[in-house]
């Protein structure tokens, strides 16, 4: 076989591929516009109201995806990219130590209350998928935190074990976990606080937990602004 046919072949594959996915992002743009705007928490969203709203076929819709299971998930997965970048712009060390915790909490729960069904959908198990991109999305804003959390301790020159080193990942797992717990059981409560009381509430439980655990391992958490420790003044 030539070159000259090889290249063309590569170039003909690397065109069907690039339309392959240019359909998949359509499709998937669909379905978020379906559930943003159509469709109530606690419903999911059809085949047919996702063609719909991509003006194809709805057969066609599997021209792109595997089964409905290989959709669902991919759905899943760009939700869970936006919410982690979200989260992800919030974990940075500016400001009061308090003030990270709030600003982090504070744009979990906004985001929650502003995508009440991409919440729901992302939290669901997919029928034939063992994967759960909420879960690995949980996962790595959980490592962020932690690489965080390592640069803070290193900041007030805390000494703690090696024991406690290893343990500041699972710890902020469960950090992450409670509050989205939390966040879910306010959202069912019919006679619940407002956004502001609840986000100002659950950061206060967190940062008890944060100051709490820091005591118990002679750590004194500064009541200044974060880039004062960081330029050591």
């Amino acid at each position: 076989m030539s070159t000259e046919r090889t290249t063309s072949g590569d170039g003909r594959r690397r065109r069907w591929e690039q339309h392959n996915a240019d359909r998949r992002r359509q499709v998937i743009a669909a379905a978020l516009d379906v559930l943003e705007r159509g469709v109530h928490p606690g419903e999911w969203v059809t085949a047919q109201q996702i063609a719909d709203e991509a003006r194809i076929h709805r057969t066609g819709i599997y021209r792109y995806f595997a089964d409905r299971a290989d959709l669902d998930v991919a759905i899943q997965r760009t939700i869970c990219e936006q919410l982690e970048h979200t989260l992800t712009a919030s974990v940075t060390l500016e400001g009061l130590p308090r003030s990270v915790v709030q600003r982090v909490v504070d744009s979990y729960v906004r985001w929650v209350v502003a995508h009440p069904t991409w919440t729901y959908v992302i939290e669901q198990n997919v029928t034939g998928s063992s994967e759960s991109p909420l879960q690995s999305t949980i996962a790595r804003v959980a490592e962020k935190i932690e690489v965080a959390v390592g640069g803070f301790l290193a900041l007030v020159d805390a000494d703690l074990g090696d024991d406690d080193l290893r343990l500041v990942g699972p710890w902020v797992s469960s950090l992450i976990s409670g509050c989205v717990g939390a966040v879910r059981t306010w959202r069912a409560q019919k006679d619940s606080v407002d956004l502001d009381t609840f986000a100002a509430f659950l950061a206060d439980t967190i940062w008890l937990q944060i100051t709490g655990l820091g005591a118990s391992r002679g750590i004194t958490i500064p009541n200044v602004p974060l880039e004062r420790v960081l330029d050591g003044s």
